[in-house]
């Protein structure tokens, strides 16, 4: 690891910032399901243990794998910027402020582009490609008969019927599953604040750090994103909630192995649930048998809604991009 004198007081708050903001957000995508489906069911210490014990397995093998750099190659694109000023700790600032607002926003886009403008349109296009191939995958995979388990899991909660504990054991393996690839992908987000390569104390520190975030989240239950979860069908059901994760987690490995670019897994998880919507709500018209979540409105509207906030975060995401290189040349000048 670089000398301490290398490290700023900017870097220190803005891995703070970022480890913070994108952990909060992020939730929507790959603990909101498990958070949801496990609120009465298992005691959150349980859930604590869990999740950190995946992180810290995860970081630190990264971490190995990589010569000490924790992000799993993925930062290569994305060098430490000279200098470091605080204009820097807007982009997950703006992640918390839209985060409270409910918007699934995309933390690559507002974080990696604020450090390299020039790779915005990389991000883009991996990101877009992403939430294509998911919405194909969730459209397919519960259109070609995964619906059927859609409509069995809504009768059974109809007649309050018990879950079987097998359930219990596939979701924690999914979760893992699912823990593990957001890891690999969204580390990038966060360790984008620090030097390149860490040693084992720093390591550990900011692995403490993050695992702290994880348990605080899991304390009150999620964020003000899980809005977006509770509209779809059955996403509270801990049998749903099983399969969405291991579908997510196959998506995010399927385009690990495509690149080692980083891309927004936000829109990844939206073009899966998209997807999955829709082909519920085609199988519901086909069979004339109501089992998806109508209570929350119409498909356009609940997709819809979805989509406005991930652009309007997107839209706020290039503005800060794009507006951020000429703020820090202003505040080094004055520096």
């Amino acid at each position: 690891m670089p000398p301490l004198t290398e490290i700023n007081v900017w870097m220190i708050i803005g891995f703070l910032l970022a480890a913070f903001s994108v952990v909060s957000n992020d939730s929507l995508q790959t603990l909101g399901t498990y958070i949801s489906s496990n609120r009465k069911r298992t005691p959150k210490t349980l859930q604590m243990t869990f999740v950190c014990a995946v992180t810290i397995f995860v970081l630190f093998l990264g971490w190995l794998l990589h010569s000490g750099e924790p992000a799993w190659g993925r930062l290569e694109s994305f060098p430490v910027p000279e200098p470091f000023t605080w204009a820097y700790l807007i982009p997950p600032i703006a992640v918390l402020a839209l985060t409270a607002w409910g918007a699934p926003v995309s933390t690559s886009f507002l974080v990696l582009s604020s450090f390299v403008p020039e790779n915005i349109g990389r991000l883009l296009g991996s990101s877009i490609s992403g939430y294509m191939l998911a919405f194909i995958i969730g459209l397919a995979f519960w259109g070609l008969g995964v619906w059927l388990l859609e409509r069995w899991v809504f009768r059974r909660n109809q007649e309050s019927k018990e879950i079987s504990k097998i359930w219990s054991v596939l979701q924690w393996f999914s979760t893992g599953f699912l823990w593990s690839m957001w890891l690999v992908q969204d580390m990038a987000n966060i360790f984008v604040y620090l030097p390149r390569n860490l040693n084992f104390i720093a390591m550990s520190v900011c692995t403490l750090i993050l695992c702290s975030g994880l348990c605080v989240l899991i304390s009150i239950g999620g964020g003000p994103i899980q809005g977006v979860l509770r509209s779809k069908t059955n996403t509270s059901d801990l049998r749903s909630a099983t399969v969405i994760d291991f579908m997510f987690g196959v998506c995010l490995l399927y385009r690990a192995f495509l690149s080692s670019f980083p891309l927004s897994t936000t829109w990844v998880f939206l073009g899966l649930l998209a997807g999955r919507e829709l082909a519920l709500r085609i199988k519901e018209l086909e069979f004339e048998i109501a089992f998806t979540a109508h209570s929350q409105g119409g498909l356009i509207r609940v997709l819809g809604s979805d989509l406005g906030k991930a652009s309007v975060g997107l839209a706020i995401s290039l503005i800060i991009a794009l507006g951020i290189q000429p703020l820090i040349s202003w505040s080094t000048a004055w520096s």
